[in-house]
């Protein structure tokens, strides 16, 4: 089982209902604000939802940040295809994509 697999089947053993789409926030780290701006305005372009944010004051060293936001059914193959993608995308101005992460859906039960 890879990475994402281990993630998704640790919010299934929580009461997850993977059925329930979302907003799944994949975050695409770099060193300095003009990549970061350029990946986002691009993705932008291309009718992602993204967010821009600065590195941490109280963590120096800590990289610039765009939060890609999409709304979709946590799904295995889906997320795989996208994170992919993206980080194809970060690559190309000097990023990384670092991973995903989302809240947990329970079908109208909040999560304990």
């Amino acid at each position: 089982m890879d990475e994402n697999g281990e993630v998704l089947w640790r919010l299934a053993a929580h009461g997850d209902d993977l059925s329930i789409a979302r907003d799944i926030d994949f975050s695409l780290d770099f060193d300095n604000e003009q990549a970061a701006l350029e990946c986002g305005v691009f993705l932008f372009r291309n009718e992602f939802k993204v967010q821009l944010q600065p590195p941490l004051e109280d963590e120096p060293g800590s990289p610039w940040s765009v939060q890609v936001i999409a709304y979709m059914v946590p799904n295995h193959a889906e997320i795989t295809h996208l994170e992919g993608y993206l980080k194809q995308v970060a690559g190309h101005f000097g990023g990384d994509c670092t991973g995903w992460g989302c809240l947990q859906q329970t079908g109208g039960v909040p999560a304990a």
